[in-house]
């Protein structure tokens, strides 16, 4: 039999979970399927040509990071005379916490390729400015070097701290807004690298992309 205490006890977690549940933020995008995700992502971007890879460096395989992400792909894209760049797109329709997995700062390092350089940047997409964040990673003889940036619903944080704090705004406005982090890089001194060369095949994909994929997944 529950006694007059465990019935109260069991009321409040009760009358906890209800407000719990009222509160639950709401999604602000929707799902989406992991074979239109790949369909989206497009085969060509400028000059350079795209296969699928799984060479590319991501945070350590466990039960949890692998469901982090609704959709999680890898690409490389090559062309003649251009350096080859390697691209991950990681995408959830609702942001999780724990996106840091995927950072490059934490995943390169867990590789064994440490991060010697780090700085805050700003990239132009016809007039659309993002904030993102350049590195470059040591893999023990030539050098990586990374331009990425993660979108959190409107916004682009360029640390982990503005990252949360972007979240915590987003929920306490009743959304969980959804989240991408998007990575392309490439080897310092290959052949047909240049200075220029990540900024040059970022603005070659952005154009290839369809409207929809610009602007509710990328931008």
């Amino acid at each position: 039999m529950i006694d007059r205490r465990g019935a109260l006890i069991g009321l409040g977690l009760a009358a906890a979970a209800a407000i719990s549940s009222l509160n639950m933020p709401r999604a602000l995008a929707a799902p989406i399927p992991k074979e239109r995700f790949r369909k989206m992502i497009p085969g060509a971007a400028g000059r350079w040509r795209s296969r699928t890879s799984s060479e590319l460096v991501t945070a350590a395989p466990d039960p949890f990071s692998d469901n982090l992400y609704q959709n999680l792909e890898t690409r490389i894209y090559q062309g003649d005379g251009l350096p080859t760049m390697m691209v991950l797109l990681a995408y959830n329709n609702i942001q999780q916490n724990d996106v840091q997995v995927h950072r490059p700062e934490v995943c390169y390092p867990a590789a064994g390729f440490p991060i010697v350089f780090s700085k805050a940047v700003s990239l132009d997409f016809d007039g659309r400015r993002i904030a993102a964040r350049k590195l470059i990673a040591d893999r023990g003889g030539p050098k990586e070097e990374i331009l990425y940036w993660v979108r959190v619903g409107r916004d682009f944080p360029v640390g982990w701290a503005e990252q949360r704090i972007s979240m915590a705004l987003a929920n306490v406005r009743g959304v969980s807004p959804d989240g991408l982090l998007f990575r392309v890089s490439t080897i310092e001194g290959a052949s047909g690298y240049s200075p220029d060369a990540l900024e040059e095949f970022l603005q070659a994909f952005a154009r290839a992309c369809s409207s929809e994929f610009r602007n509710n997944v990328l931008f």
